[in-house]
C-alpha cells in the first residue's frame, strides 16, 4: 500500500463504501514498505493533518451518530504506518470517551470568532455542514472554528466549560442534558435555536422474498443493540404492522457496518440502516426497502443546533447570522449538482451513482430542511414520542428550553426558499422504492412511492 496512491488507501471495516457508520474508524496507511507506531503526540498531529487534506486521506466510515441515547462516545482505534529507516517497531493506542477534541480554523480571522461543537467526524449526510462553516457563516459575518468530538456528552460538557459557544447535537441527548441540568423554576442551561438535520433518515431494508410484513415475525433484523435508534425503530416499526413480544426478533449485530455485512452474509433478512447503505445494498438487485422511519414516525427531530442561555443572551445577533447560515446551507443542498460536486471533494472516491441515489432520498425525506423545520408543534410532538417510548422520562415545556426568535429574525432576512427540489437528470442513479415519498426525474417531492432509475453504474465505490 502506498500513500502516494490514494486508491491505496485500505477501507477496512466497510463494504459499503463509506456508507456505513461504525462505532469503530480505522485506517491503515503504509509508506514505502517500512512500519512504526507513533507517540501519541505525534500520532494526533499526523491523523489531524491528514484529516485535513481530504484530498490525501478518503474519509473511512461513518460516525455511529443518533443512537437515540448518543451518551456513549465513540471508540476511535487508529493505527498508523510510515517510514523509517530504522524500521523499528512502537505500538500505541488512540481512542477512549477522553478523546481530545480536533480544531479546525476555516475562514479570515477578522470574522467573529465563534468554537462550533460538533459530535464528528462528519459523514455524507454532513456534506451540508461543510458549506455551513466554511462558506455560508462567513457570508454572514461568522468564523465557526470547529472542534470534532467523539460524542454529544463530550460537545455538552465543553459548551458548560465555555471552551465552545455553539454545538451541534441529538434531538433527545440536547433535552435529556437540560433536564439533568435545570430546576423547576425554569432555569435550563442550554437554548436549541435550528434544526442541523430534520429527521430521523432510518429505513428497514430487507430481502426481496419479504414482500410484507408478516412475513418478519420472528425473523432476524439487524440493529446495534439495546438502546440504540436502530433497535427503537425496528421493534416500533414491526409493532406498527402487529409483530410483537418474541416475534419481534430485532436482533443486535452492531455498528452500520456489521449489520450490512450481515445482512448481504445473510445472517439476517433486514436491516435498519441509512440511506447511503441502503442503496449499496439496492444496488445488489437482491434487497429493498419496505418501511421508512420518517414515513411512520414524521415528525421526530434528528438533531439540533443548540448554545448556553447565557450566551445567547448576551450575543443574540450572532446566534440569528448562524441560524441564517444553516438555512442557506440547507438550501444549497436542494441542489443536486452541487451537493454530489462537494460531496465528492469532502469525501473522494465514493461511488457517484451510489451518493446521487441517498441524496434523492434525504432529499425526499425532508433531512434538509430550507426553511427550517424547527417550530413548537415538531419539538412538543417529538417530545411527546419520546416519552411514550420510555426514551425520556418526563415532557419538558417548549418554552424552557426552544427559542424560536433566531429562525424567525434569519427568515425575515433572507425570506423563504420556494425553488424546490433540484435534481440532475444526467447524474445515474440506481432503481430504490421509497415508502412514503415522492420524486423522481422531475425533482419534485410529493406524497406516493418514488422509483429512480439507473441509468449507468461506476464500478469504483459502494456498489
Amino acid at each position: 500500500m502506498d500513500l502516494r496512491n490514494s486508491n491505496d488507501l485500505e477501507l477496512l471495516a466497510d463494504p459499503a463504501g463509506r456508507g456505513v457508520r461504525d462505532n469503530f474508524l480505522i485506517v491503515s496507511i503504509m509508506v514505502l514498505g517500512s512500519k512504526i507506531l507513533l507517540i501519541p503526540d505525534q500520532l494526533k498531529t499526523l491523523v489531524e493533518g491528514l484529516y485535513l487534506n481530504r484530498g490525501l486521506l478518503t474519509i473511512l466510515g461513518f460516525r455511529g451518530r443518533r443512537a437515540l441515547t448518543r451518551v456513549a462516545s465513540v471508540i476511535v482505534a487508529v493505527i498508523i504506518v510510515v517510514a523509517v529507516a530504522a524500521g523499528g517497531y512502537y505500538v500505541v493506542s488512540l481512542g477512549t470517551k477522553t478523546t481530545p477534541p480536533v480544531t479546525t480554523t476555516t475562514g479570515p480571522q477578522s470574522l467573529t470568532n465563534v468554537t462550533f461543537g460538533f459530535a464528528g467526524p462528519p459523514d455524507i449526510t454532513d456534506t451540508p455542514g461543510f458549506m455551513f462553516w466554511q462558506t455560508f457563516a462567513h457570508q454572514e459575518g461568522i468564523n465557526l472554528n470547529v472542534q470534532y468530538f467523539d460524542g454529544d456528552a463530550s460537545v455538552a460538557e465543553a459548551l458548560v466549560a465555555g471552551s465552545i459557544q455553539v454545538a451541534e447535537g441529538g434531538f433527545q441527548s440536547t433535552l435529556l442534558a437540560d433536564e439533568s441540568s435545570g430546576n423547576s423554576s425554569g432555569s435550563y442551561p442550554f437554548l436549541i435555536f435550528s434544526n442541523y438535520e430534520a429527521i430521523n433518515d432510518y429505513a428497514l431494508i430487507v430481502s426481496n422474498s419479504i414482500t410484507s410484513f408478516s412475513q418478519l415475525a420472528g425473523q432476524p433484523i439487524a440493529t446495534s443493540g439495546p438502546g440504540s435508534s436502530s433497535n427503537l425503530f425496528c421493534k416500533l416499526l414491526l409493532a406498527a404492522h402487529g409483530i410483537t413480544g418474541s416475534q419481534a426478533n430485532c436482533a443486535p449485530i452492531g455498528g452500520g457496518g456489521a449489520r450490512y455485512r450481515a445482512l448481504i452474509a445473510g445472517q439476517v433478512v433486514g436491516d435498519i440502516a441509512e440511506p447511503f447503505q441502503i442503496v449499496s445494498g439496492v444496488a445488489t438487485g437482491k434487497y429493498h426497502i419496505i418501511a421508512t422511519v420518517p414515513q411512520l414516525f414524521p415528525t421526530i427531530m434528528f438533531s439540533v443546533l443548540y448554545t448556553s442561555r447565557t450566551y445567547a443572551q448576551a450575543n443574540p445577533t450572532v446566534i440569528t447570522k448562524i441560524t441564517a447560515a444553516i438555512l442557506l446551507a440547507d438550501r444549497w443542498a436542494q441542489n443536486e449538482t452541487q451537493w454530489i460536486a462537494k460531496e465528492q471533494v469532502e469525501f473522494p472516491g465514493t461511488n457517484v451513482t451510489i451518493a446521487s441515489t441517498a441524496w434523492k432520498i434525504w432529499a425526499a425525506m425532508g433531512l434538509w430542511q430550507p426553511n427550517g423545520g424547527l417550530s413548537e408543534t415538531s419539538v412538543s410532538t417529538s417530545e411527546q414520542f419520546l416519552l411514550n417510548s420510555s426514551q425520556i422520562k418526563s415532557f419538558l415545556a417548549v418554552k424552557y428550553f426552544v427559542d424560536l426568535t433566531h429562525l424567525h429574525d434569519a427568515l425575515t432576512t433572507l425570506g423563504n426558499y420556494t425553488a424546490g427540489v433540484i435534481t440532475n437528470p444526467n447524474i445515474p442513479t440506481i432503481p430504490v422504492t421509497i415508502p412514503g415519498f415522492g420524486g423522481g426525474g422531475g425533482g419534485g417531492v410529493g406524497a406516493a412511492a418514488a422509483t429512480w432509475v439507473l441509468l449507468t453504474r461506476r464500478s469504483r465505490g459502494g456498489s
